[in-house]
């Protein structure tokens, strides 16, 4: 195998790599750092490599966020966060605070890598864009803080099974209504 074969490739990405706006970095480092806060607060600070299942935790959140910052459209995208959930279920119970959080962090992150998957790769984005997005991010903060307040009115509870039935419309309705419309 040729050197120039094997250079070439690297190269040829590593030039594409400068083509990307700095609007795109922005938004890509905002996805990371807070999908990172994310990872931070549900194993804790000391303990990120402290067993195996923080290690693994740790490289799955790792290789999706490595996937996403080059391709933030990619459907690899939703293993972050989806990781970071399932081992927010196995810890069992976690603080309202830390899960609030946690979950604060996962949306900012997600807002981030979806705003940086709908915009250009080049050019830069208009302060007009910029206050765009904003004002499509604060109703689903508002909607966020709601369900949020609900749950905690309601975490002291002790409902029935069939409680699951209208758990399952809310979040349908949530997702309808957080859906974007064709125009």
């Amino acid at each position: 195998m040729r050197t120039p074969d094997l250079l070439d490739p690297i190269a040829r990405r590593l030039l594409a790599l400068r083509t990307v706006g700095r609007s795109q970095w922005l938004l890509r480092g905002l996805g990371t750092g807070a999908t990172l806060l994310a990872l931070v607060l549900t194993v804790g600070p000391t303990a990120l490599l402290a067993h195996s299942g923080a290690v693994l935790l740790a490289l799955v959140v790792g290789v999706g966020l490595l996937a996403q910052c080059l391709r933030p459209d990619t459907d690899l995208g939703l293993v972050p966060p989806v990781a970071l959930l399932i081992a927010l279920v196995a810890q069992g119970d976690t603080p309202m605070l830390r899960a609030g959080g946690i979950g604060l962090a996962l949306l900012l992150g997600h807002a981030a890598f979806a705003l940086a998957a709908t915009i250009p790769v080049h050019g830069e984005l208009a302060p007009s864009a910029w206050r765009l997005a904003a004002r499509g991010l604060v109703p689903v903060l508002a909607l966020s803080a709601v369900a949020a307040g609900l749950v905690v009115l309601l975490s002291g509870v002790h409902l029935g099974a069939w409680m699951m039935v209208i758990g399952v419309l809310a979040a349908i309705v949530l997702f309808l209504t957080v859906l974007p419309r064709q125009r």
